[in-house]
């Protein structure tokens, strides 16, 4: 801010953005509702260090959850936009600011955050989440966009260039470990590209990229490692012998990728 507002205003004027988009986000125009989302985002980043009440963030967007389907996707939105907020560095805070507030809401936040979108496409899979024909793939790509951004986080704090980037590893917390080990979290993302068409089938492919690049040390032992890997051959071997997508442009360069990162990490 030029003239930072005191916390309290800070907090109540997120609330009244999110109030606002309570009542009105499911029939305002979209660009009106990406921005009051940005504003969510960075006035929680913003307020982050100054109370426990800006890291109720997920609680509070987690009533947007449960109510309509036009909510969930808000609510999704919300989720996703504030995770690349966090991970991004702005020009209002010095880099060890910027790395003090991320770190923290790594820590308290992001996990919780993974499972939501990791539990939302299981109930969509499951059919536990009642929605039209439309609004499915709405929510199926928002969740997914949801996944990437939390694993695609700068977990560490050391941001690669894109020229580095496809070497770099996944440093994904040890607190991660059982969810990132569980068979049916990788499985999940073949199914979902085997179900689907382009762009959804390719972000799944997009989180099995970020998924094959997981750091060894994650991994409790080297017999779960090789199991991982072994789910992760399997899917992929199934992937190339059916074709399935293959002549979409970006599954055909996701799935490049994927061959590269199995290649660099476990070679």
């Amino acid at each position: 801010w030029g003239t930072p507002l005191p916390p309290p205003q800070q907090l109540d004027f997120r609330n009244y953005t999110l109030s606002y988009l309570a009542q009105r986000g499911t029939s305002i125009e979209p660009f009106v509702s990406s921005n009051l989302v940005q504003i969510v985002a960075t006035v929680t980043k913003l307020g982050w260090s100054s109370g426990e009440e800006h890291k109720a963030i997920v609680q509070e967007v987690s009533k947007f959850l449960h109510a309509t389907t036009g909510h969930l996707v808000l609510g999704l939105q919300l989720l996703q936009q504030l995770v690349a907020e966090m991970n991004m560095a702005g020009n209002t805070r010095s880099l060890t600011q910027q790395r003090k507030v991320s770190a923290s809401f790594r820590d308290t936040a992001l996990f919780q955050i993974l499972q939501i979108g990791l539990r939302t496409l299981q109930q969509l899979s499951t059919g536990a989440i009642p929605c039209s024909g439309d609004e499915e793939p709405r929510i199926r790509e928002q969740s997914l966009s949801l996944c990437l951004s939390c694993l695609g986080f700068d977990f560490i704090g050391t941001t690669l260039d894109e020229a580095s980037e496809e070497m770099g590893t996944v440093q994904v917390p040890s607190s991660w470990r059982s969810v990132m080990e569980e068979a049916a979290t990788m499985q999940l993302f073949f199914d979902i590209y085997a179900a689907s068409s382009a762009p959804i089938s390719s972000k799944a492919l997009e989180v099995l990229v970020l998924l094959a690049s997981l750091r060894r040390s994650l991994f409790s032992s080297d017999d779960e490692r090789q199991a991982f890997l072994g789910r992760l051959l399997r899917g992929t071997l199934h992937l190339l012998q059916s074709q399935h997508g293959l002549t979409e442009h970006e599954n055909y360069h996701e799935l490049c990728r994927l061959l590269a990162r199995l290649k660099a990490n476990y070679q």
